[in-house]
């Protein structure tokens, strides 16, 4: 199973959504993917109109060391090539708990290792934050032999984005020196923009094209449908497979599955 990251500590950049209009490409594509909500608000869960975990097995509990049973039992089968493993209200509490834990930063990585042959890709949405908890997401997406994965970026066309990238970069390289691992990230991902909304736009976009690395591997521009598909609870490529934006997030899964 190749792991890879939707992550962005500033909030609002399109996470959630970018995840699972990825997800909804690859799995149209053949593949068996596993969406992952690691981000406290649930979004994930809620635009997919997935129960959260009961009260008892969590994906909180599983990371923590609290649960018994097998992380499949977590999953939820939301179609037969998309699975979900959803939030639950204690996942307020994993940063917490994570800071409290021995090998903290490999405890998501050794729950995703139970389901390494259930899958083809796992996608996680990771939280708006810097925390432990992202560290954790950063170590299980690391570069492992015979296995692909990394980080995508979604970001905005604003000038507060370039800042939260460099403190992001920032954070990846420390991890990495610390722990002995090599993290890739495989791009940036523009959404949420519109170029009619003047120079501020596009100046940043052009900024963003110019860094050369990490590359631009995508561009979601504002579309209606993506907000009428999270209204429909569906993956916008399922519900509007013809559209523009559904072609957006087929590209996107070819230059990652590349």
């Amino acid at each position: 199973m190749d792991i890879y990251n939707l992550i962005n500590q500033k909030g609002g950049v399109g996470k959630t959504a970018s995840t699972i209009g990825l997800g909804g490409a690859l799995a149209d594509a053949g593949e068996r993917v596993l969406l992952v909500d690691l981000d406290p608000q649930g979004h994930l869960t809620d635009a997919l109109g997935v129960p959260e975990s009961p009260e008892d097995a969590t994906l909180s509990q599983a990371i923590l060391g609290e649960y018994e049973g097998h992380p499949r039992d977590l999953v939820v089968a939301y179609r037969d090539n998309l699975h979900v493993l959803p939030t639950a209200l204690d996942m307020f509490l994993l940063d917490r708990g994570l800071y409290m834990s021995s090998g903290r930063e490999h405890r998501l990585k050794n729950v995703l290792q139970h389901l390494e042959d259930d899958y083809d890709v796992c996608l996680i949405d990771c939280p708006p934050s810097l925390g432990a908890t992202t560290d954790a997401a950063l170590i299980a997406a690391r570069r492992r032999p015979g296995r692909r994965g990394g980080l995508i970026v979604p970001v905005e066309a604003e000038d507060s984005s370039i800042k939260a990238l460099r403190l992001l970069l920032r954070q990846i390289g420390t991890l990495s020196q610390v722990m002995d691992v090599d993290i890739d990230v495989l791009g940036l991902l523009p959404s949420r923009f519109d170029v009619r909304d003047g120079t501020m736009v596009t100046s940043v976009l052009e900024a963003f094209r110019n860094l050369g690395s990490p590359p631009v591997i995508g561009e979601i521009r504002k579309r209606k449908e993506v907000r009428e598909a999270w209204r429909a609870k569906v993956p916008v490529t399922e519900y509007a497979p013809d559209s523009e934006v559904a072609g957006w997030f087929r590209d996107l899964a070819k230059a990652v599955r590349a």
